[in-house]
């Protein structure tokens, strides 16, 4: 079973995060992806079946039973029926201008909902759809006349988590340039990445891989959480840490190096598996 430890503890995700920012995504099979955070767990389920009563990607789901096993995989307890997960125990969200990744939007007249979706940014919402018979993405203007609410379920280092991952997504394919001059996009090297997309969420980090190996605290391999500094050697750092990336959970992580520039790469098996060296945690 997947943990917060795999898309938003990831990644898958989905956030949205993905998020989520485990068992989802799995295996360099997923490199190619560019939607590896926890919020993203719900766009997976795109294209699965709508089924009345069911919580399963074998089953299909119906609209709470989509919210309900994407937050189950992110280990945050959620009620199972529609009514009770809108009056949940969670921030309320009254207007469609303030709600962010990851955020439960729910549709309905009077305080009763009739459908829900996961906010997943650009002001889409993945939807268990009856009228559908799928999991499909809506633009929220479609329902915006319905909009009675949103419930805010991921914690505030999870939305930190899910921007991280977000903004690290921008770059994608972006080259490596080894001493790349950090300010510009254009090019990264690897401590320029992590500085660059940090500092966009209002942390701030060293210049380069060492300096950032200091930064926060030290987390162990078998405890990385989405938005984890992870450190390893290189062909050319003479068995000291010359390469740092973010850890996007389920094993992966995103960052620049060589050929491909901005990439996600997996951290269990191959050269980064056998050239890691540690992780900091700099989210508090």
């Amino acid at each position: 079973m997947m943990t917060k430890c795999s898309m938003f503890r990831a990644a898958g995700i989905t956030v949205v995060m993905a998020v989520a920012l485990s068992g989802v995504m799995a295996g360099s099979a997923y490199a190619a992806y560019d939607d590896m955070d926890a919020v993203s767990l719900s766009k997976k389920l795109v294209g699965k079946d709508y089924a009345a009563g069911e919580e399963t990607i074998s089953k299909g789901f119906d609209a709470s039973g989509m919210n309900y096993y994407v937050y189950k995989m992110l280990d945050y307890k959620m009620p199972r029926a529609l009514n009770d997960q809108f009056n949940m125990n969670k921030p309320l969200i009254n207007s469609l201008s303030n709600v962010i990744e990851g955020d439960v939007l729910f549709f309905g007249k009077d305080n009763k909902p009739s459908s829900s979706g996961i906010y997943i940014g650009n002001d889409k919402i993945v939807m268990a759809s009856k009228s559908k018979d799928a999991v499909v993405t809506y633009s929220v203007n479609t329902f915006r006349s319905e909009f009675i609410g949103a419930r805010r379920i991921l914690s505030a280092n999870d939305q930190v988590r899910a921007k991280l991952v977000l903004e690290a997504q921008k770059y994608l394919g972006t080259p490596y340039v080894f001493g790349a001059k950090y300010g510009q996009t254009q090019t990264f090297d690897c401590s320029s990445f992590m500085k660059w997309i940090f500092a966009k969420n209002d942390i701030s980090l060293p210049r380069v891989s060492k300096d950032q190996a200091l930064e926060g605290k030290l987390v162990s391999k078998s405890n990385l959480d989405t938005g984890d500094l992870v450190f390893f050697t290189t062909k050319d750092s003479n068995g000291k840490i010359g390469h740092v990336g973010m850890y996007i959970g389920d094993g992966m992580m995103v960052h620049t190096y060589g050929e491909g520039g901005v990439k996600y790469s997996t951290i269990d098996s191959g050269w980064w598996k056998d050239h890691y060296v540690t992780a900091r945690r700099v989210i508090n």
